[in-house]
Protein backbone atom coordinates (compact mmCIF):
# COMPACT_ATOMS: atom_id res chain seq x y z
CA UNK A 1 0.00 0.00 0.00
CA UNK A 2 1.46 3.70 -0.96
CA UNK A 3 1.74 6.05 1.77
CA UNK A 4 -1.61 8.02 2.73
CA UNK A 5 -1.23 11.48 1.13
CA UNK A 6 -0.22 14.16 3.62
CA UNK A 7 -2.28 16.62 2.99
CA UNK A 8 -5.55 14.91 2.95
CA UNK A 9 -4.52 12.65 6.42
CA UNK A 10 -3.15 16.15 8.39
CA UNK A 11 -6.81 17.46 7.41
CA UNK A 12 -8.52 14.52 8.79
CA UNK A 13 -6.42 14.52 11.74
CA UNK A 14 -7.23 18.04 12.55
CA UNK A 15 -11.44 17.20 11.85
CA UNK A 16 -11.13 14.50 14.61
CA UNK A 17 -8.83 16.62 17.13
CA UNK A 18 -11.57 19.16 16.74
CA UNK A 19 -14.77 17.00 16.59
CA UNK A 20 -13.57 15.05 20.25
CA UNK A 21 -12.08 18.83 21.59
CA UNK A 22 -15.88 20.56 20.87
CA UNK A 23 -18.06 17.34 21.74
CA UNK A 24 -16.25 17.13 25.22
CA UNK A 25 -17.92 20.19 26.62
CA UNK A 26 -21.04 19.56 25.66
CA UNK A 27 -21.56 16.19 28.25
CA UNK A 28 -20.10 18.73 30.73
CA UNK A 29 -22.67 21.61 29.60
CA UNK A 30 -25.85 18.74 29.98
CA UNK A 31 -24.55 17.54 33.35
CA UNK A 32 -24.57 21.42 34.75
CA UNK A 33 -27.19 23.12 32.97
CA UNK A 34 -30.27 24.35 35.37
CA UNK A 35 -33.26 21.72 34.45
CA UNK A 36 -35.63 23.80 31.63
CA UNK A 37 -37.69 20.68 31.54
CA UNK A 38 -39.05 17.47 33.14
CA UNK A 39 -36.53 14.45 32.62
CA UNK A 40 -39.86 12.66 30.94
CA UNK A 41 -39.26 14.82 28.15
CA UNK A 42 -36.90 14.83 24.88
CA UNK A 43 -34.43 17.39 24.87
CA UNK A 44 -34.31 17.69 29.07
CA UNK A 45 -32.67 19.66 30.43
CA UNK A 46 -32.19 22.18 27.84
CA UNK A 47 -34.95 25.03 26.67
CA UNK A 48 -36.27 24.08 23.34
CA UNK A 49 -33.81 26.78 21.74
CA UNK A 50 -31.02 25.41 23.49
CA UNK A 51 -31.57 21.82 22.74
CA UNK A 52 -31.92 22.92 18.98
CA UNK A 53 -28.30 24.66 19.02
CA UNK A 54 -26.76 21.74 21.14
CA UNK A 55 -28.66 19.07 18.63
CA UNK A 56 -27.23 20.97 15.53
CA UNK A 57 -23.67 21.38 17.07
CA UNK A 58 -23.60 17.89 17.79
CA UNK A 59 -25.00 16.54 13.97
CA UNK A 60 -21.59 18.95 12.79
CA UNK A 61 -18.92 17.10 15.21
CA UNK A 62 -19.69 14.00 14.61
CA UNK A 63 -19.51 14.22 10.94
CA UNK A 64 -16.03 16.08 11.21
CA UNK A 65 -15.49 12.46 13.51
CA UNK A 66 -16.97 10.43 10.21
CA UNK A 67 -14.53 12.12 8.02
CA UNK A 68 -11.44 11.62 10.16
CA UNK A 69 -12.05 8.04 10.14
CA UNK A 70 -13.41 7.90 6.67
CA UNK A 71 -10.47 10.19 5.22
CA UNK A 72 -7.65 9.47 7.94
CA UNK A 73 -7.99 6.49 9.44
CA UNK A 74 -9.06 4.29 6.64
CA UNK A 75 -5.93 5.55 4.62
CA UNK A 76 -3.28 4.09 7.50
CA UNK A 77 -3.69 0.39 6.04
CA UNK A 78 -6.00 -1.45 3.36
CA UNK A 79 -7.97 -4.46 4.06
CA UNK A 80 -10.07 -4.74 7.09
CA UNK A 81 -8.78 -1.72 8.84
CA UNK A 82 -10.03 0.28 5.94
CA UNK A 83 -13.15 -0.95 5.57
CA UNK A 84 -13.84 -0.74 9.39
CA UNK A 85 -13.00 2.42 9.58
CA UNK A 86 -15.45 3.28 6.78
CA UNK A 87 -18.38 1.33 8.64
CA UNK A 88 -17.81 3.21 11.74
CA UNK A 89 -17.90 6.28 9.60
CA UNK A 90 -21.35 5.61 8.30
CA UNK A 91 -21.78 4.98 12.30
CA UNK A 92 -20.66 8.80 13.16
CA UNK A 93 -23.21 9.64 10.34
CA UNK A 94 -25.94 7.71 11.27
CA UNK A 95 -25.80 9.43 14.89
CA UNK A 96 -25.78 12.27 13.48
CA UNK A 97 -28.99 11.98 11.42
CA UNK A 98 -30.45 11.21 14.93
CA UNK A 99 -29.19 14.38 16.11
CA UNK A 100 -30.81 16.22 13.51
CA UNK A 101 -34.05 14.33 13.92
CA UNK A 102 -33.35 14.97 17.88
CA UNK A 103 -33.49 18.74 17.12
CA UNK A 104 -36.82 18.48 15.86
CA UNK A 105 -38.05 16.93 19.11
CA UNK A 106 -37.45 19.09 21.66
CA UNK A 107 -40.44 18.57 25.09
CA UNK A 108 -42.25 14.81 23.00
CA UNK A 109 -42.43 12.75 25.68
CA UNK A 110 -39.90 10.35 25.93
CA UNK A 111 -42.17 7.03 26.13
CA UNK A 112 -43.28 7.59 22.82
CA UNK A 113 -42.63 5.61 20.24
CA UNK A 114 -41.40 8.84 17.92
CA UNK A 115 -38.90 9.25 21.04
CA UNK A 116 -37.89 5.09 21.56
CA UNK A 117 -37.37 4.72 17.75
CA UNK A 118 -34.99 7.80 17.81
CA UNK A 119 -33.32 5.94 21.23
CA UNK A 120 -32.72 2.76 18.60
CA UNK A 121 -31.39 4.63 16.45
CA UNK A 122 -28.78 6.24 18.79
CA UNK A 123 -28.02 2.40 19.67
CA UNK A 124 -27.51 1.14 15.95
CA UNK A 125 -24.76 4.03 15.36
CA UNK A 126 -23.32 3.58 18.14
CA UNK A 127 -22.37 0.02 17.94
CA UNK A 128 -21.83 0.61 14.48
CA UNK A 129 -18.92 3.04 15.23
CA UNK A 130 -17.74 1.12 18.22
CA UNK A 131 -17.47 -2.67 16.97
CA UNK A 132 -15.46 -1.57 13.80
CA UNK A 133 -13.23 0.88 16.04
CA UNK A 134 -12.80 -1.91 17.72
CA UNK A 135 -11.97 -4.87 14.87
CA UNK A 136 -9.88 -2.38 13.15
CA UNK A 137 -8.26 -0.64 16.26
CA UNK A 138 -7.35 -4.60 17.04
CA UNK A 139 -4.73 -4.45 13.76
CA UNK A 140 -3.96 -0.62 14.38
CA UNK A 141 -2.69 -1.47 17.38
CA UNK A 142 -0.45 -4.75 16.40
CA UNK A 143 0.44 -3.30 13.20
CA UNK A 144 1.56 -0.05 15.62
CA UNK A 145 -0.20 2.05 12.41
CA UNK A 146 -0.25 4.91 15.18
CA UNK A 147 2.82 5.80 17.47
CA UNK A 148 3.39 5.25 20.84
CA UNK A 149 0.63 4.29 23.30
CA UNK A 150 -1.85 6.49 20.63
CA UNK A 151 -1.68 2.67 19.09
CA UNK A 152 -4.63 1.73 21.21
CA UNK A 153 -6.82 4.76 21.11
CA UNK A 154 -8.74 3.77 18.27
CA UNK A 155 -9.63 -0.03 20.32
CA UNK A 156 -10.16 2.18 23.16
CA UNK A 157 -12.33 4.60 21.71
CA UNK A 158 -14.68 1.69 20.71
CA UNK A 159 -13.96 -0.49 23.82
CA UNK A 160 -15.01 2.95 25.93
CA UNK A 161 -18.39 3.07 23.93
CA UNK A 162 -19.38 -0.36 24.69
CA UNK A 163 -17.88 -0.70 27.86
CA UNK A 164 -18.47 2.37 29.36
CA UNK A 165 -20.74 4.70 27.51
CA UNK A 166 -23.68 2.25 27.05
CA UNK A 167 -23.65 0.97 30.21
CA UNK A 168 -24.16 4.83 31.58
CA UNK A 169 -27.00 5.56 29.41
CA UNK A 170 -28.60 2.56 30.26
CA UNK A 171 -28.91 3.75 33.77
CA UNK A 172 -30.49 6.96 32.81
CA UNK A 173 -29.70 10.31 31.28
CA UNK A 174 -27.82 11.73 34.25
CA UNK A 175 -24.53 12.36 35.51
CA UNK A 176 -22.73 9.06 34.86
CA UNK A 177 -24.06 9.57 31.40
CA UNK A 178 -22.80 12.95 30.87
CA UNK A 179 -19.65 11.89 32.07
CA UNK A 180 -19.06 8.78 30.40
CA UNK A 181 -19.73 10.68 27.00
CA UNK A 182 -17.42 13.84 27.60
CA UNK A 183 -14.60 11.34 28.86
CA UNK A 184 -15.53 9.22 25.16
CA UNK A 185 -14.95 12.75 23.11
CA UNK A 186 -11.34 12.97 24.44
CA UNK A 187 -10.53 9.77 22.56
CA UNK A 188 -10.97 12.13 19.49
CA UNK A 189 -8.60 14.42 20.52
CA UNK A 190 -5.88 11.74 21.07
CA UNK A 191 -6.71 9.88 17.97
CA UNK A 192 -6.35 13.14 16.11
CA UNK A 193 -3.49 14.26 17.79
CA UNK A 194 -1.63 10.81 16.91
CA UNK A 195 -3.20 10.70 13.16
CA UNK A 196 -1.04 14.21 12.89
CA UNK A 197 2.08 13.19 14.22
CA UNK A 198 1.88 10.19 11.46
CA UNK A 199 1.13 12.92 8.52
CA UNK A 200 4.11 14.81 9.90
CA UNK A 201 6.49 11.77 9.71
Amino acid sequence: MSPPPVASTSFASRTLFLGGLLSAPVGLLTLAFPPAIPASEWGHPFTPGMHVVVSVCLVCLHLLKAHGFAFGLARLRDGVTRWSMWVAAVGFAVVAVCEGISATMAGVPIDTQAAIDLNNGYGFGSMLLAIPSMIGGVIIARERLLPGLARWSVLGSGAFMIFVVTPALIMGRAWPAYVALAVWSLFYVWIGHALGRVAQA
